[in-house]
């Protein structure tokens, strides 16, 4: 039986990512400058974060938990980046699709080291969660999202998303293996903080613009929902990858396609709802597990 505590985590932190994806696209949509918007997003998420670290019992004190948080800061600013450049090129549930596509690696990587065992269920899940992606990636081709002559740009920028996020992912598994005396919830501040560090250096070297005021609720609204969502998604690492990862992307998903696509005004075709509803089964799955 799966943990009811883990189990709505897993779904909030699904829910929130909805909020980011919405965000994402707000801010590439008002071209706001990558570097500006994940240095502003990451001050929100760490002030969230660093304030529940701050109340949580353990010790800060190991370099293990600072390599890690360092090392998924790195990975968080270049993901959000890359998606953000993406979004110029097709829309956004291409990069969002593949950011959640991302769960075959931690699901794969938690079988191959961490000795997780796999079920047919599993399996099933995640040929359905394939089916899903393929299905909207082709509703969107069929639709011409994609703008013409910048295919193999997306492609690539598309190819290191999937890999980033799932490299990430991974990493939020490693922190349930830190030493039992450190302050778990201390992971999440220290990728703020790395992240928004980076992104300040990267805007510090471009060239001065003047700040617009309006851009400062999508910077806040993406750092307010990644800073929840790490922290759901960290409660939620208790359950076993293959069931967390389907349950947390498949709403993530489905939330970010739905929600950009109302605001944004992205078309729906026969494909996409097919995607949608395989997105429905993997959740159906995953919680049956």
């Amino acid at each position: 039986m799966i943990s009811h505590v883990p189990l709505l985590c897993a779904l909030g932190a699904g829910l929130a990512n909805t909020v980011v994806a919405l965000s994402v696209k707000a801010a590439q949509h008002s071209r706001f400058r990558p570097s500006r918007f994940t240095a502003l997003a990451m001050i929100g998420a760490g002030a969230i974060s660093g304030i529940v670290a701050g109340l949580t019992a353990g010790s800060w004190n190991n370099w293990r938990l600072w390599a890690l948080g360092i090392v998924l800061g790195g990975i968080t600013y270049g993901c959000v980046t890359l998606m953000l450049r993406a979004n110029r090129h097709g829309p956004p549930s291409l990069p969002w699709a593949m950011a959640n596509l991302g769960l075959i690696l931690p699901i794969g990587l938690s079988a191959f080291f961490l000795g997780e065992s796999l079920r047919g269920t599993d399996m099933v899940c995640l040929v359905v969660f394939c089916g899903m992606l393929l299905a909207f990636v082709r509703g969107t081709t069929h639709a011409g999202d994609v703008q013409r002559g910048h295919g193999l740009t997306l492609m690539l920028l598309l190819a290191t998303v999937w890999l980033l996020q799932g490299t990430l992912m991974f990493g939020f598994k490693l922190n349930a293996f830190l030493p039992g005396d450190i302050n778990r919830s201390a992971l999440t501040p220290i990728i703020c903080l790395t992240a928004g560090v980076l992104a300040w250096l990267d805007e510090w070297r471009q060239p001065r613009e003047a700040f617009q005021w309006r851009h400062l609720g999508w910077s806040l609204a993406m750092g307010g929902a990644n800073g929840t969502s790490i922290l759901l998604l960290l409660v939620a690492m208790k359950l076993p990858a293959s069931v967390a990862f389907p349950i947390i992307q498949g709403v993530s998903f489905l939330g970010g396609i739905v929600v950009t696509a109302v605001v944004f005004h992205e078309r729906l075709n026969l494909w996409k709802w097919l995607g949608i509803a395989f997105g429905l089964g993997v959740i159906c799955l995953a919680v049956r597990r």
